[in-house]
């Protein structure tokens, strides 16, 4: 079998398994909320690059308004770090991982993705966090 014609085949074969697979972020808070269904927040550490802070405060306000509006949405704030310039909270607050999931495929959520390469340093951290009591 000649390289092309394996590699169409692998790719005619496997493509449907990787697509059916969760983007990373899903398939984390899957793995650390024992219900998915249930509400949860997403606790978001970043860095902004030096010089991109106020970039990346206006990016995510055109963000934040449209996502306040999504069915899945319970809250969605950027916290700044009084102490360390630059350093970031994304608080997002979710009635359950499909609502993230919805969310992540929205327009104004990919172009807010988009502009994170530009915007912020390596090292993020995220926890995903049950709500207790909900």
């Amino acid at each position: 079998m000649t390289r092309p014609l394996a590699v169409l085949l692998a790719v005619v074969l496997f493509a449907p398994l990787a697509v059916a697979d969760d983007p990373p972020i899903i398939a984390d808070a899957k793995k650390a909320l024992k219900d998915p269904a249930k509400p949860f927040v997403m606790w978001i550490n970043v860095t902004a690059k030096k010089g991109q802070e106020k970039a990346l405060e206006a990016a995510f306000a055109e963000c934040q308004k449209d996502t306040r509006k999504e069915k899945g949405n319970r809250a969605y704030d950027l916290l700044a770090d009084p102490e360390t310039p630059g350093k970031y909270v994304f608080y997002e607050k979710w009635t359950g991982v499909a609502g993230l999931e919805a969310h992540l495929k929205e327009a104004h959520t990919t172009k807010l993705l988009g502009k994170f390469g530009e915007l912020l340093e390596a090292g993020t951290t995220i926890k995903f966090l049950p709500v207790v009591g909900d």
